[in-house]
């Protein structure tokens, strides 16, 4: 009996003794993210703040945004979070096993703005915090998920009316080198006496791997995949003629590293287009960036920060850029357009390119030297009577005439080659 008391009272006072040990290493770890931002090329902490008690505490965090008009720099944006630390987290009526949980509340300052700004400001944000929830909880291995919550919400000003969907959003930062979650927003409506603009849910994945860099500093260079998909974006005049029309707005995009050079893809996709009255299906643009230094790729990023944190010496930087740009072809990097193509009411169009450059032939000292390393092979295909509707038609006949564009049936085609300053036009060679 008298051991299970003891063991009770150890229990309970561990219970007790850990969320203020817990608070302090909480602290840690937010002085040491702040710390690192120091770097950050937009971002600038100007005043924060940790208050640890015993089971709560709270963060004050001021930032501004660095390298804009004088507007956003007159603007400070507030982060205030509240923390319960564990071991036993008691929120969002679950009990779950952490090391603190909190809850965001947002606010903005304006250095510029006068009396009536002001009032506005805080309306506007007050209406925010409102509807919006934003909460983060660190996990034991100190790595930690933030959930965003949003509630739909309306806001009216000079007879214009954005309705803003619901957000729900959740994202979590492993080891500080891994980055994945999803975004899914119910949509947006825009509506004036001008236009009427409607987009409908979008849905946002992403999942990232940081192989060099700082996460929290904006440099690290990343592998892995993301997806976007807006489901549809409607817009009409201010007599209520469709200006345009999407289905199924697809962005997708991934890198990954083979033999240490990195290959980048990004693909677009239209299931349904329409505006200016023009109607297309199935537009689609696969493009890829093989054989990439990554190395390299880590100087253009640091060249890219410095430009933005040093404004002044833009020329400077700018020719910094393009001397390690140049490093790039070292490993004779490819660009590919796997796929430029779309449906219209006629036929097919469809085009791809695959161009490679051969560094053994580019002088660094001679720029020109350029066009005698690339080696291009392109080929394309499109019906006429498209053409012949946007005006193009006696453009296409002068091709046709000179040999550039071949004629078939309804149907007009090319093939190009270019190697090493030949060019090439169905096996035709062009003199340059």
């Amino acid at each position: 009996m008298n051991k299970a008391i003891v063991a009770v009272g150890v229990v309970v006072c561990a219970g007790l003794v850990a969320p203020k040990i817990i608070g302090s290493i909480v602290e840690n770890k937010y002085d040491d993210i702040a710390n690192r931002f120091v770097d950050h090329p937009s971002i600038e902490i100007t005043e924060r703040s940790f208050t640890s008690n015993w089971f709560s505490g709270q963060s004050i965090t001021k930032m501004k945004l660095k390298g804009y008009a004088a507007e956003i720099d007159a603007m400070q944006i507030i982060v205030s979070e509240d923390f319960t630390f564990g071991p036993l987290i008691f929120a969002s009526n679950n009990v779950s096993f952490a090391l603190s949980h909190s809850n965001i509340d947002l606010d903005l300052e304006i250095s510029t703005a006068d009396q009536i700004e002001q009032e506005n400001i805080a309306a506007f944000i007050e209406q925010l915090n409102d509807k919006l929830l934003i909460s983060s909880t660190i996990s034991y291995d100190l790595n930690y998920t933030t959930a965003i919550k949003m509630a739909a919400t309306t806001f009216d000003e000079d007879g214009e009316q954005i309705n803003i969907g619901a957000i729900d959003s959740e994202f979590t930062v492993t080891d500080e080198k891994y980055i994945d979650g999803y975004l899914n927003w119910s949509g947006l409506e825009f509506k004036s006496t001008e236009a009427h603009v409607l987009m409908s849910s979008l849905a946002v994945t992403f999942n990232q791997e940081m192989i060099n860099g700082d996460i929290y500093s904006a440099n690290a260079l990343a592998l892995g995949d993301f997806s976007t998909l807006i489901k549809s974006i409607v817009a009409h005049d201010a007599n209520g003629d469709e200006l345009l029309n999407i289905d199924n707005l697809a962005v997708s995009g991934g890198s990954k590293i083979k033999d240490a050079l990195m290959n980048v893809t990004l693909k677009y996709g239209i299931e349904h287009f329409k505006a200016a009255g023009q109607e297309l299906e199935q537009v689609n643009l696969d493009i890829s960036l093989n054989k990439l230094d990554p190395k390299v790729l880590i100087e253009l990023n640091e060249w890219a920060n410095k430009m933005q944190q040093e404004p002044e010496n833009i020329e400077f930087i700018g020719e910094q850029i393009m001397s390690t740009a140049i490093k790039l072809l070292v490993t004779n990097p490819e660009m590919n357009i796997n796929d430029f193509s779309a449906m219209t009411p006629e036929g097919e169009i469809k085009s791809d390119l695959q161009l490679v450059i051969d560094h053994s032939l580019y002088e660094p000292a001679n720029p020109m030297s350029i066009l005698a390393a690339l080696n291009a092979d392109a080929k394309g295909v499109a019906p006429m009577p498209f053409l012949q509707q946007l005006g193009l038609e006696a453009l296409i006949n002068m091709y046709i005439e000179q040999g550039f564009i071949l004629m078939k049936a309804d149907e007009i085609s090319f093939a190009a080659k270019y190697t090493q300053g030949q060019l090439t036009v169905n096996g035709k060679a062009i003199a340059l």
